[in-house]
């Protein structure tokens, strides 16, 4: 269950800096939860109202959005796979507190979170797994900012438009002994709502439209979005979380006053499919040569993750051969090509 701020009808004071604004353009806002997209894993995800939509300057700030916070409370895989799914509590903030301050004594007692073996080679403490906690979230929320900033050009059409930067402060935690614990600001995003279903849930109910849509159409679907990762990796970007569950599928699907019953392929929106959670992204590096770059997407197949899983999806709802898909070889470097490559 999501923490009783973040669920369905609570407000939240967010610090908003829009995203195409300086710092100086910064706002106080205040969001009313809609709809939590629980249950949340690795960060959470909320429906929010914004009120009042204010403005600063040209800029200003959306009445409706979608919310998400990169917050250590709501972490809930990284708890299941290394605390037994214990959740967040006054006592753990408490240690978190004592491990901040034993660092900022000592520095042999900050941790090396980027360490492979952090959980490997020591008794992690429940300070120590807060402070792993926290430098995860930080990690995803630079990266996603990093990555909607880069793929500006794709705003609105095959990622969601990011509206900005927020801070939100939950309320204080009440210790065992009565003590009051003020909680840290939370980062996170504003980026546009689109109403719309995932990818997976479409297939899984396409036979239950009334009335039904023809198979071409959600072929094209299909289509547009292996073409949205493909278009993705144009701009040098590497998605280690792509998902069937991360590729929207805008609603309605048609546009104009087009009813589904005369629904066609001529109407069919631009860009149906968009893909939202880039906090796993990474852009390439300076130093990367086009071989390291070749081997590691070639190695992690975005296209591929959604492809061949929408493939099998489709097979087991509609059919045998109504859609299929084949690896993309855009990566792919002959053995000898590669064993060359390394020897230069």
């Amino acid at each position: 269950m999501p923490p009783a701020d973040l669920r369905v009808n609570s407000t939240l004071k967010i610090e908003f800096t829009p995203a195409r604004a300086s710092k100086a353009a910064r706002q106080s806002l205040t969001a009313v939860v809609s709809h939590a997209f629980a249950p949340f894993t690795m960060s959470s995800v909320l429906r929010v109202s914004l009120r009042p939509s204010q403005s600063v300057g040209d800029v200003s700030a959306p009445s409706e959005a979608i919310l998400k916070l990169y917050d250590r409370r709501c972490m809930a895989n990284i708890r299941g796979m290394y605390d037994e799914t214990k959740p967040h509590d006054a006592s753990k903030e408490l240690a978190y507190r004592q491990y901040l301050d034993d660092a900022r004594k000592a520095k042999d007692a900050a941790c090396d979170f980027d360490d492979p073996l952090f959980f490997e080679e020591r008794d992690v403490s429940d300070g120590e797994f807060e402070g792993y906690i926290e430098h995860q979230c930080r990690q995803m929320f630079d990266a996603e900012c990093s990555t909607y900033r880069h793929l500006l050009e794709l705003q609105g059409q095959l990622i969601p438009r990011l509206h900005g930067t927020v801070e939100y402060i939950p309320p204080p935690m009440i210790a065992n002994n009565g003590t009051e614990i003020v909680m840290d600001p939370i980062p996170g995003i504003l980026v546009e709502y689109i109403p719309s279903i995932t990818l997976r849930n479409l297939v899984q109910t396409w036979r239950t439209l009334d009335p039904p849509l023809s198979l071409d159409i959600l072929c094209s679907v299909a289509d547009s979005a292996t073409a949205v990762i493909e278009r993705i990796s144009d701009y040098s970007v590497l998605n280690e979380d792509v998902r069937l569950d991360n590729m929207l599928v805008r609603q309605p699907l048609f546009t104009g006053n087009a009813a589904s019953n005369n629904a066609s392929m001529e109407n069919l929106v631009p860009n149906p499919c968009v893909l939202i959670d880039l906090a796993q992204c990474r852009l390439r590096r300076e130093d990367e040569t086009d071989e390291d770059w070749r081997a590691v997407k070639w190695s992690q197949d975005e296209a591929g993750a959604i492809g061949f899983v929408l493939a099998g999806l489709i097979n087991k709802h509609l059919g045998e051969g109504v859609w299929t898909y084949q690896r993309s070889m855009r990566y792919y470097r002959p053995l000898e090509e590669s064993d060359e490559a390394n020897t230069r």
